[in-house]
C-alpha cells in the first residue's frame, strides 16, 4: 500500500511539470506548447473601409472597434496604388467644343475653331489661366458664358437715368445669363419692344429659344446639374452665331485690311478674324468698330460699362483708361478676350436695364400687368429690345434690317438660312 501512494504522488508530479498557464510561459521555455486561442477568427473582423476605391461596407457595426493589428517591421503593409482618374472637362470648355463644332459646321467655316496665336499682345489676352493654351475664338465665348451664367450686379455707368435705372448701382437686382426666364415672344409683345417685327416664322423661332431658355433654366432650379450645361451651350450656339452675323463672316475681307491699316496704332498688326469696320452712319465717336463682337476703340463709346466691370470683375488684370490706340489693341486683341466679354456682358446689361427699370418703355409687357411693376426677381428679360429703350447692342437682336434676326435664328437652330 505504501508503495501505490508513492507512485500516484510521483505521477502527479509530472503533470505538473509537463503543463503550465499562458501567463507562465515565457521566451525562456520555447519548447513548452502554449496554444493560446483568444484571437478573432475569419469572418469576426469588419473588411477594412477605403483601401480599395469603391469599397463600401454594408450595416456598418457600430459599438466596440476591433483592436488593430500592427504589422511586423520585416513587413511593411503594401498599398495597391489607385487607378488614375482622368480629370473631367469642365462645363465651359464643353461649351466651347459646342460652339466650334456645331456654329462653325452650320456657318461653313472655321473661325470659331481655329487656334490662333498672340500676333499682337493685349494684357486682356493674359488674365485668365483657364484659357492659357485654349486659344479657340470659341474657348473666350465659352468661358465668359460661363463667368456671366453667375449674377452680379450689372452697371451702365452715366446713361442709367436715361433708363428710368437709379444712378446708385447698390439699389440694382443683379442678373446673369440665367438669372431669369425670357419673356414670351409675340408680334403683339415685339411690337412693344422693337421697332421692326418680324414674320410668324422667325417669331416662332425666337419663342422656341425662349421656352428652351426656361425649361432648361427650371430643370437646373429643380437640381438637375446637366441642365445648366445645356443651357448654357444654348447660349453658346446663340453667341457663336452673333459673332458671325457681326463680324466672323466678313472678318477678313479687303475692306477689313484696308480699315485697320488706316487706324492702326504704331507697330498693330490686324490679327486674323478680327474684323476692322468703318460705319459712314455713325457719329465719329461710334463710326470704328472692331472685333468679334464689334465695339469702338473709346473709353466713353460703347465698352465703357464692360471696360469698368471688367476692372471691379477681374482687379488682378485691370485695364487702363488709355487712348484710342491703347483701345484699338484692347478690342482687337489676337486671342479676343476682352471683346468675348464685352460682347455676353452686352446681354446682361440689357436684362439688367429691363429688371431695374421704373419706366414702363425700358420692360418688356408681362412685367407690368395692369400698370404695375412686378418686383425686379419676379421679372422676365429678352434680348430682343431696341437700343434706345434697354441698351441693347446688337443690331440683329432687334431686326435692324428686317431680316437679321431671322438669319440668327436660323443659325442658332441649323435652319436653311
Amino acid at each position: 500500500m505504501r508503495k501505490l501512494i508513492v507512485l500516484m504522488t510521483y505521477v502527479g508530479l509530472l503533470f505538473l511539470i509537463a503543463g503550465c498557464t499562458p501567463e507562465e510561459c515565457s521566451s525562456e521555455t520555447p519548447d513548452q506548447k502554449c496554444e493560446v486561442s483568444d484571437s478573432p477568427q475569419d469572418g469576426d473582423n469588419p473588411p477594412n473601409v477605403g483601401d480599395v476605391p469603391g469599397d463600401t461596407v454594408e450595416d456598418d457595426p457600430i459599438g466596440e472597434e476591433p483592436t488593430p493589428t500592427e504589422p511586423t517591421p520585416a513587413e511593411p503593409p503594401v498599398s495597391e496604388p489607385e487607378p488614375p482618374v482622368a480629370d473631367p472637362i469642365s462645363t465651359w470648355q464643353a461649351v466651347a467644343d459646342k460652339i466650334a463644332d456645331f456654329v462653325d459646321r452650320v456657318n461653313r467655316n472655321d473661325e470659331l475653331s481655329l487656334r490662333r496665336t498672340q500676333e499682337d499682345f493685349s494684357r486682356g489676352d493674359a488674365c485668365h489661366l483657364e484659357l492659357d493654351q485654349n486659344n479657340r475664338f470659341a474657348d473666350a465665348i465659352g468661358y465668359f458664358i460661363s463667368e456671366l451664367s453667375r449674377p452680379q450686379v450689372v452697371q451702365i455707368q452715366g446713361i442709367a437715368s436715361f433708363y428710368g435705372m437709379s444712378s446708385n448701382d447698390s439699389n440694382y437686382y443683379p442678373v446673369s445669363l440665367i438669372s431669369h426666364p425670357l419673356c414670351r415672344v409675340t408680334k403683339s409683345s415685339l411690337g412693344a419692344t422693337i421697332k421692326k417685327v418680324p414674320g410668324t416664322t422667325t417669331i416662332a423661332l425666337a419663342q422656341k429659344f425662349a421656352d428652351d431658355h426656361n425649361r432648361l433654366r427650371q430643370e437646373y432650379l429643380e437640381g438637375r446639374e446637366q441642365s445648366k450645361e445645356e443651357l448654357q451651350q444654348l447660349w453658346g450656339q446663340f453667341f457663336g452665331c452673333l459673332a458671325y452675323a457681326e463680324s466672323l463672316s466678313t472678318a477678313n475681307t479687303s475692306s477689313s485690311e484696308r480699315t485697320a491699316s488706316k487706324y492702326a496704332p504704331s507697330g498693330y498688326r490686324k490679327p486674323a478674324g478680327v474684323k476692322f469696320y468703318d460705319d459712314p452712319a455713325q457719329s465719329e465717336a461710334s463710326r470704328l468698330n472692331i472685333g468679334l463682337f464689334q465695339f469702338t476703340p473709346s473709353y466713353g463709346g460703347n465698352i465703357n460699362p464692360c471696360f469698368k466691370q471688367w476692372n471691379r470683375d477681374y482687379p488682378n488684370c485691370s485695364l487702363s483708361n488709355g487712348g484710342r490706340s491703347d483701345m484699338i489693341r484692347v478690342v482687337g486683341s489676337s486671342l479676343q478676350h476682352f471683346n468675348a466679354y464685352c460682347g455676353v456682358h452686352k446681354l446682361l446689361q440689357t436684362f439688367s436695364v429691363q429688371v431695374n427699370s421704373s419706366n414702363s418703355r425700358n420692360t418688356h409687357p408681362d412685367n407690368r400687368p395692369g400698370g404695375s411693376f412686378k418686383g425686379s426677381s419676379n421679372r422676365c428679360v429678352t434680348p430682343h429690345f431696341y437700343a434706345g429703350w434697354a441698351y441693347n447692342h446688337f443690331g440683329p437682336l432687334q431686326n435692324s434690317t428686317g431680316s437679321n434676326l431671322s438669319k440668327l435664328l436660323k443659325c442658332v437652330y441649323d435652319e436653311d438660312n
